[in-house]
């Protein structure tokens, strides 16, 4: 055999005898990479699986932030069955109270800083972090290395942060000031509500915002066009030249206020003084606790309090003549919840129709009642660090400045369409 021959074929006996052994060394080198693979995929399962079931439970709970702090919790917790994790339905902690706790909390979402901070009232946004961990309900992802090799479990969180978008038909604030700026408002003045601000001044500047002052709604809605300018403080749509409904109660007959009946109010400033349901004369004070009994009280005068002085409305409503004045300042405050004993306002804590009234909420004074308000002929100011929250509010028009703040968390019933279901949005 010729010696180029023989050289041939030894080279390739030496070839595959080397890519044997090759083989023998890189198998258990390969599997090893094929597991490690098999390990990662389960890691990114399971923490794709964490992150879709964050995103459902947030959503689900903000959906139903208007149906009150149980129906949050019962779709949160449905949400969370309806995913799986390591143990099997995913399992979320909350904590009792209105801001919860654990792994759902609910508060507020800052837009502009794209951060969420938690509320001892709730909110409209809700937190969730699932966690898959081994000292967690839902268990951590299963992989062999941790029994080969004492490693720790994994431990995997997935957050989502999902906000209540009212439906738009909502209407918290109606001002029915047919010209002129019905919302005035300047300084870091700020007016937030669950649902939208309808005016009736078709002016340009029907809404008026200058400086720092912000409105934080769902929508406004005017039947003319609003300044470009205004607009930009404004969070939330603007829908300009619309149909706006009428006052919806303009035909609901107040109840006569028997000036000759009314008693004046015993109160030494100090204490507490309890109301019982009647016609009342003016209320002056500038310290002490007033409580209104449950029923309709009618003043037929105004009402003024100062320093200390707390006005506080246990299942009770408030008539004001016409006319008459209502004024909030320094330290004093409103607070409470309305009746539902005067059948034609249920809910509401106040009401006045007539005359042309001023009302006045400065200083540090605060109104937090839960009810809605109703005074068409009232034109409302609150200035510096004062704080007003009710459910809803028909007023003539609002003008607002420095710190001062209008909350409000209802909605008016008697102008909702069921049309549009309450829904959320993902935004972290």
């Amino acid at each position: 055999m010729p010696r180029w021959h023989q050289h041939g074929c030894r080279r390739r006996q030496q070839s595959r005898g080397f890519s044997t052994v090759q083989l023998v060394f890189l198998f258990p080198v390969l599997l090893l990479f094929a597991w490690i693979g098999v390990e990662i995929g389960i890691v990114a399962r399971s923490a794709h699986k964490a992150k879709t079931a964050a995103d459902a439970i947030a959503l689900a709970a903000a959906a139903r932030h208007a149906d009150g702090p149980d129906a949050v919790r019962a779709d949160a917790f449905a949400a969370a069955g309806a995913n799986t994790g390591p143990n099997g339905p995913i399992v979320v902690l909350i904590a009792e109270g209105p801001a919860g706790g654990g792994d759902v909390q609910f508060g507020v979402w800052d837009e502009d800083s794209r951060s969420f901070s938690s509320n001892e009232n709730g909110g409209p946004a809700a937190r969730v972090t699932v966690r898959f961990a081994a000292d967690h309900p839902n268990g951590a992802p299963s992989l062999i290395f941790n029994g080969l090799f004492k490693v720790p479990p994994v431990t995997l969180e997935r957050t989502s942060i999902a906000v209540y978008n009212p439906p738009r038909h909502i209407t918290s604030l109606l001002v029915v000031a047919d010209s002129g700026s019905g919302i005035d408002m300047e300084g870091s003045a700020l007016m937030t509500a669950r649902g939208g601000v309808t005016l009736a001044s078709n002016s340009q500047l029907a809404v008026r915002l200058v400086g720092g002052a912000r409105i934080e709604v769902p929508i406004v809605r005017v039947p003319g066009t609003m300044d470009e300018t205004s607009g930009t403080h404004i969070a939330g749509a603007i829908k300009n030249q619309t149909d706006i409904p009428d006052d919806p109660f303009a035909l609901i007959a107040m109840s006569i206020i028997n000036a000759g009946l009314a008693e004046p109010i015993d109160h030494d400033g100090l204490g507490f003084t309890h109301l019982s349901p009647g016609v009342h004369q003016s209320l002056v004070a500038s310290g002490g606790n007033i409580v209104l009994d449950p029923g309709v009280h009618q003043f037929a005068s105004g009402i003024s309090l100062s320093g200390s002085a707390v006005l506080e409305l246990d299942a009770a409503t408030i008539q004001l003549a016409d006319g008459a004045a209502f004024n909030l300042s320094e330290g004093s405050s409103v607070v409470g919840t309305a009746g539902n004993a005067w059948q034609e306002w249920p809910g509401h804590w106040i009401v006045q129709r007539g005359s042309w009234a001023d009302w006045n909420i400065s200083d540090t004074a605060v109104i937090a009642v839960d009810g809605h308000c109703y005074a068409p002929d009232s034109r409302i100011t609150i200035g510096d660090g004062a704080k007003v929250s009710m459910r809803s509010a028909i007023v003539n028009s609002i003008t607002a400045s420095s710190v001062a703040k209008l909350h409000l968390d209802g909605e008016i019933d008697a102008l909702r369409e069921p049309v549009v279901p309450g829904r959320a949005r993902l935004v972290k």
